[in-house]
C-alpha cells in the first residue's frame, strides 16, 4: 500500500460516537473532502460514559445505534468513494470502567451493536474485542499491554497497530 499523502487526525480523548462528549457523529463533518480512507476507532467511551444503547433502527444521535446510523450515513453520503474501516476496542478490564455501565449493559452489548451496524452498511469491521489475540480483562495481559485495563501502553499500541495494519492491507 502506498504511503498517504496526508493524514488528518480527528480523534479526541474521551470522545463518544453518540452525542454528548465531543461526539464523532458531529466531528465527521470535518473529514476533508479529498479523504480516501477513513478509520473510525470508537464505541468504548459510549459504553463507559453511559450513552444509551438504543436499538437497531434508531435515527437519533442520543443513542449509540442511532449515532452509528448517522455517522455512517453522513460519512458515506459526503464521501461516496471513501473507504471506511471501523475498529472496536479490546475487551477491557474493570480498573477504569466498571464491568456493567449504569444501564446494566456490558462492553459486549456495544460491540454487538457495532457488528450489526457495520454489517448493515457493508463497512469492514476489525473487532479487537473478538480478534486482538489479547485482552485487558485478564490481569496478567492487562499488566503487560495496558496502563489501566482500558488504555493501551506502548506494547499494547504496537500490537494493536500491527493488527490494524495487517487488517487493512489484506
Amino acid at each position: 500500500m502506498a504511503q498517504p499523502q496526508q493524514t488528518t487526525i480527528l480523534g479526541t480523548a474521551g470522545s463518544t460516537v453518540a452525542w454528548g462528549h465531543d461526539s464523532m457523529v458531529e466531528r465527521c463533518q470535518q473529514v476533508p473532502a479529498d479523504c480516501d480512507i477513513l478509520t473510525i476507532y470508537g464505541g468504548i467511551n459510549d459504553f463507559g460514559r453511559n450513552q444509551p444503547l438504543g436499538h437497531f433502527g434508531d435515527k437519533t444521535v442520543e443513542t449509540f445505534y442511532g449515532a452509528l446510523e448517522q455517522l455512517f450515513m453522513k460519512s458515506m453520503s459526503a464521501h461516496p468513494d471513501m473507504v471506511i474501516y471501523y475498529i472496536s476496542h479490546v475487551h477491557i478490564g474493570t480498573d477504569f470502567f466498571p464491568q456493567k455501565n449504569s444501564f446494566g449493559l456490558l462492553q459486549l452489548d456495544y460491540e454487538e451493536a457495532i457488528c450489526r451496524m457495520t454489517q448493515n452498511f457493508g463497512i469492514p469491521h476489525l473487532s479487537l474485542y473478538h480478534n486482538a489475540g489479547f485482552n485487558f480483562f485478564i490481569p496478567t495481559l492487562a499488566e503487560k499491554y495496558s496502563y489501566d485495563t482500558l488504555h493501551p501502553n506502548d506494547l499494547g499500541h504496537y500490537k494493536i497497530a500491527r493488527k490494524i495494519h495487517n487488517y487493512i492491507n489484506n
